[in-house]
């Protein structure tokens, strides 16, 4: 005659190995988005630092010479980016004089420049008319984006009462600029 046996059974059935995977992944994808993230604000606070940096030198430059120095495309945006914003003589030195003058070591390139399409301007762009500047670091804000005009980095100063500025202040682009004019008041300098 034979009797069920009354022996324990060792391991785990499939449904309880499923169960600890799909734990396990849930919480992967949670702590890989956290750190996507993360990565995102890092590269925006160097960005940051990145136009302090700049701006510094910039002011630099003009108190040793009375004027802010020119882009590479003289008197028009310039920036190292890929797009029609490039400096059109092939140099990498966006800010003429700034490097070659020694008020900086070398001018910043964006961390993800060589990701951006190949007629992208997103990257660091700059204009001057020898009286005014804005230095952008233009469409590649990942986390910190810019909600108000109060911001020290928004592209546009609406304080200055100008109607220029436009009503959605939400930006992906960190701003310097020379506080007199049109460079601080239009959106689109």
């Amino acid at each position: 005659m034979n009797t069920p046996s009354l022996e324990k059974k060792l391991g785990f059935t499939l449904i309880e190995i499923l169960v600890v995977l799909s734990i396990i992944a849930l919480l992967s994808s949670v702590a890989l988005f956290s750190t996507l993230k993360a990565r995102g604000a890092a590269r925006d606070d160097i960005r940051v630092a990145d136009l302090k940096r700049m701006q510094i030198a910039i002011e630099l430059y003009k108190s040793e010479t009375g004027v802010y120095p020119a882009s590479c495309n003289a008197g028009t945006w310039g920036g190292n980016v890929k797009g029609s914003l490039k400096c059109s003589n092939g140099s990498t030195e966006y800010i003429v004089g700034l490097v070659s003058g020694g008020y900086i070591s070398s001018l910043p390139k964006d961390s993800l420049a060589n990701t951006y399409g190949a007629t992208s301007n997103q990257g660091y762009v700059y204009v001057s008319d020898g009286i005014n500047y804005k230095l952008l670091a233009n469409n590649t804000v990942e986390v910190k984006k810019i909600t108000s005009y109060n911001n020290q980095f928004a592209r546009c100063n609406a304080a200055t009462g100008s109607t220029a500025c436009p009503n959605t202040v939400l930006s992906t682009t960190y701003a310097v600029y020379s506080n007199k004019g049109s460079f601080a008041t239009n959106n689109t300098w």
